[in-house]
């Protein structure tokens, strides 16, 4: 080894090695660090870091070739709430990292983002209230001038401009229902039996949702009865319109019907002929009051509906119903 050392061709670290060995006292020999890092029994330095093993205040061994900082600093522990948020993905306040280490590209902009979702879904929860409408028509009486025989209702709902469908169907139509008394059954026989010979039971359901940002144009409900007349032909027989209850609970309304009539007997005579008796071109219109100062009407018959009605988020608009 001397001899290599003088001729430029020795390992300095062999020759430091054997200059250790002979400042020890006999017997004593020196561990060879990179000989046991190889079999596994001494861990390096980036290990101990890692598992939190590593003492700072350690020194290296000199001439072993191993790089070593006179002030290395002591990794960084964590604790339980912070190795949670860190496996979350969740950082404390938008923008903690580790110290020493640069934060992610895009970890802000990610952060900035979720949160403008959520503002703007807490935002539009409370721009808008909710209306929850259930209930059914229940059934009909038409009169003495209504007949008994098979009648069908026909229903829309109408709203303002400021008002959403969120479910629910705005139109439907009935079933054709008759009278539970037998055509040939006397006025008697029926007020016997406790029941009505006029009325006719459909109890057909309606449901909506509506959602939206002021009470003005609060919903209606707009009804058109058919029946038929002497030659089972489909005629009118009468409309009627109510507003759907504003205070939640469960409500029961009774609508009272009205007919088209024609302007001039003549008219009415062939309309009755013809199967075409007068009627509303838009049954929509009885929700409203434009053009209706000019139509004669004849009253004749009423329907029962009931109502469950549920409000939702009116607080933040301080809607008192």
């Amino acid at each position: 080894a001397r001899v290599q050392q003088l001729l430029g061709t020795g390992d300095p670290q062999v020759h430091q090695g054997q200059q250790l060995q002979q400042q020890l006292p006999m017997g004593q020999q020196v561990p060879d660090a990179r000989v046991q890092q190889l079999l596994g029994q001494a861990p390096d330095a980036r290990t101990q870091q890692l598992l939190g093993t590593a003492d700072p205040h350690m020194q290296q061994p000199h001439g072993i070739g191993m790089r070593a900082s006179a002030t290395a600093s002591p990794p960084p522990r964590f604790d339980n709430e912070e190795a949670t948020r860190r496996l979350l993905g969740v950082a404390d306040g938008g923008c903690r990292h580790r110290p020493g280490a640069s934060p992610r590209p895009g970890s802000q902009e990610l952060v900035s983002a979720e949160a403008r979702r959520a503002a703007q879904r807490i935002e539009a929860e409370a721009t808008s209230f909710r209306l929850v409408l259930n209930g059914e028509i229940e059934s009909a009486q038409m009169g003495a001038g209504g007949g008994r025989g098979p009648l069908m209702c026909v229903f829309t709902f109408k709203s303002g401009a400021d008002w959403t469908v969120v479910s629910g169907a705005v139109n439907g139509v009935t079933q054709l229902a008759c009278s539970s008394v037998p055509q040939g059954a006397s006025l008697a026989s029926a007020v016997l039996r406790g029941s009505d010979p006029r009325e006719v039971v459909w109890n057909f359901p309606i449901g909506l949702v509506y959602k939206s940002t002021s009470p003005y144009g609060w919903p209606r409900i707009a009804l058109t009865v058919y029946g038929t007349d002497l030659c089972n032909r489909r005629v009118v027989r009468g409309y009627g319109s109510v507003h759907v209850p504003c205070q939640p609970g469960r409500h029961q309304r009774t609508i009272r019907l009205y007919c088209p009539l024609s302007s001039s007997p003549a008219t009415r005579i062939l309309g009755a002929l013809f199967g075409n008796p007068a009627q509303l071109v838009d049954p929509r219109m009885i929700t409203g009051t434009e053009g209706r100062e000019v139509v004669r009407v004849q009253s004749g018959g009423k329907v029962t509906l009931s109502f469950d009605v549920l409000l939702k988020g009116t607080g933040p608009f301080n809607y008192s119903f």
